[in-house]
């Protein structure tokens, strides 16, 4: 009970809250008090006479009045002022947030197409294209791992599986990853050939990124079709630790676009 009482009077909307009802409720009982003031003066001040006194009576009521209507304006008046001044803090956060996006447009603009089809074109061999391509992407990105899917038909059937991986650790008993169309978010957006983009990954999806200094767990997901003309001929997955924006994700398109250029 003592600490909601402590932590009623650290809050200061309940609080002017508190102060405005103190307030009315004042101005109520004055206004009594003064409606009274004749007949307590007669009955319990034994004044003979109090419609002598009429003009104390509205000399008072006046500057009660005006004292009352004062201090109203007062609070009125204060209640104004923090809300303009919350309005310019909101105001200056907002240009402060303006400015810094514009500045991480710029340097979103810093992607190179060319240098993405330089890595490709040295590249000997189809495979050694597809890690190399997906090597440069990530490094541009800034993505913690990276993960290359290329469609495969076997018959009837068609799988997308892990062609090229980027700080993707596979265990030696573990097999390559595979998936039918349609299943997991990787065969889903070899289907639909729409991109998936998660800012929240779920507990243990991502593997944890680690290194000399230490280790840290991706939070971000991107995944593209990676598509040739009207076709999908494979999926690119990002796990990145700082979210894109939509300038970013249209770069990583543009890159996949120039991936499938390979086959």
């Amino acid at each position: 009970m003592i600490e909601q009482i402590q932590q009623f009077f650290k809050d200061p909307a309940k609080m002017t809250r508190l102060t405005v009802i103190c307030f009315f409720v004042m101005v109520f009982f004055t206004a009594y008090q003064l409606f009274r003031l004749s007949d307590d003066l007669v009955y319990d001040g034994g004044m003979i006479d109090s419609h002598r006194a009429g003009g104390v009576y509205s000399k008072l009521f006046i500057v009660v009045g005006l004292a009352l209507a004062f201090c109203y304006a007062a609070i009125h008046y204060l209640q104004l002022s923090k809300k303009e001044v919350i309005v310019y803090l909101d105001k200056k956060i907002e240009d402060s947030l303006g400015q810094q996006a514009d500045g991480k447009e710029n340097t979103q603009n810093s992607f190179n197409a060319n240098l993405l089809r330089e890595a490709i074109k040295k590249a000997k061999t189809t495979e050694e294209k597809w890690q190399d391509g997906l090597n440069q992407l990530c490094n541009q990105m800034n993505a913690g791992q990276g993960a290359l899917y290329v469609v495969n038909t076997k018959g009837n059937k068609k799988t997308i599986e892990l062609k090229s991986g980027y700080a993707l650790v596979l265990g030696e008993d573990e097999e390559t990853p595979s998936f039918d169309l349609g299943e997991g978010l990787i065969g889903q957006v070899a289907v639909s050939g729409k991109s998936l983009y998660l800012d929240e990954l779920p507990e243990g999806y991502a593997a944890r990124v680690e290194s000399g200094l230490g280790s840290s767990l991706p939070k971000f997901l991107f995944i593209l079709p990676v598509r040739k003309e009207n076709e999908i001929i494979g999926v690119v997955e990002l796990a990145l630790f700082s979210p894109l924006s939509d300038a970013e994700r249209k770069q990583a398109q543009e890159a996949g676009n120039i991936l499938a250029e390979i086959s």
